[in-house]
């Protein structure tokens, strides 16, 4: 089962579940700079019937590649600028696959803190996020990503910079953590 939680700007709901591909949203409220920050996103699944050994030997670096490949690839598909990868995002973002690794669940804890570091580091005035786990390759994890349209709208955001995590666990279960600013 894939479960997504979406944060948005714009309003705070509760619960707002629907089911669709398989696919559970929620949508609750976001952090952000100035006033243009899109969104805040959140996804967890499994993907049953993919092969468990499709990513056996490939290296976490590889599968964050092949995410900003794709992130970039559908971005100039709908004429958006690709983005720019950032060492120190992604420096942040593998913290927050590690932290998450540790809790053993997703989540956005601390994504205030997060956003404050790149605003330090990087001078970003907004920021948003993406994570997941479970997904057994890049084409699955962007697929759920780009099928809910949290997650699709802070890809396809006012964003100029990226950081892509994908750590694994002892059970060999990714963790994933996309930052998006500008």
């Amino acid at each position: 089962m894939l479960v997504s939680v979406s944060c948005s700007k714009e309003e705070l709901i509760d619960s707002n579940e629907e089911l669709v591909d398989l696919v559970e949203e929620d949508t609750e409220e976001v952090v952000e700079d100035e006033s243009e920050d899109e969104n805040e996103d959140v996804s967890e699944g499994e993907n049953e019937g993919e092969n468990e050994d499709e990513n056996e030997g490939t290296d976490t670096f590889t599968v964050s590649e092949d995410i900003l490949e794709l992130v970039n690839r559908h971005r100039i598909s709908i004429g958006k600028s690709a983005l720019i990868r950032n060492s120190m995002a992604d420096e942040i973002a593998v913290e927050h696959s590690n932290y998450m690794i540790s809790k053993g669940a997703i989540s956005h804890d601390n994504f205030m803190l997060r956003f404050q570091k790149l605003q330090q580091e990087v001078n970003a005035s907004a920021a948003s996020e993406n994570v997941a786990a479970g997904y057994t390759s890049a084409e699955s994890v962007m697929s759920a990503w780009l099928n809910s349209s949290g997650h699709k709208n802070n890809i396809e955001g006012n964003f100029t910079h990226i950081g892509i995590a994908s750590v694994k666990d002892s059970q060999g279960r990714y963790y994933y953590t996309q930052l998006f600013y500008r």
